[in-house]
């Protein structure tokens, strides 16, 4: 999946986290990137990711070409994450259009910058999802 086709999608999240436009990204390889940038980044598949500008704000990387095994392995993994709070409801199933996978890849990577959630992916996720709440994305 070419993620440049979405940067109105990033444009407008970028928007919505109070980011400028102009501090989106993209790249080949986030991995490498931040490599050759003195940034530690180990996962070599990582669809999008937040970095601090030296205390100058953030910039979002966004990798070009994600293929879709990397969106799908990274939704089941909040899938996973997501029995820990409560097995009858799958909100993975939420997720039913290329823009709502990719809005919760972004808004979950955005919720690992802040303060009261740091590393904690659950959390992360639940922020994402509350975001996606407020944003519109689960209206019927």
């Amino acid at each position: 999946m070419n993620l440049r086709q979405y940067h109105e999608l990033f444009r407008y999240l970028m928007e919505k986290v109070c980011q400028l436009e102009e501090d989106i990204v993209y790249v080949e390889n986030i991995s490498e990137w931040c490599k050759d940038n003195g940034i530690a980044e180990p996962d070599r598949e990582k669809p999008v990711k937040l970095i601090s500008k030296d205390g100058q704000g953030c910039k979002m990387l966004i990798r070009e070409d994600v293929p879709e095994k990397v969106i799908e392995e990274r939704i089941n993994a909040m899938r996973i994450r997501g029995q820990l709070k409560n097995v009858a409801f799958d909100r993975a199933d939420m997720l039913n259009s290329d823009h709502k996978k990719l809005a919760y890849l972004f808004l979950s990577e955005y919720a690992l910058s802040l303060p009261d959630i740091g590393a904690d992916e659950l959390i992360a996720d639940n922020w994402a999802f509350g975001e996606m709440e407020k944003l519109g994305y689960f209206k019927k």
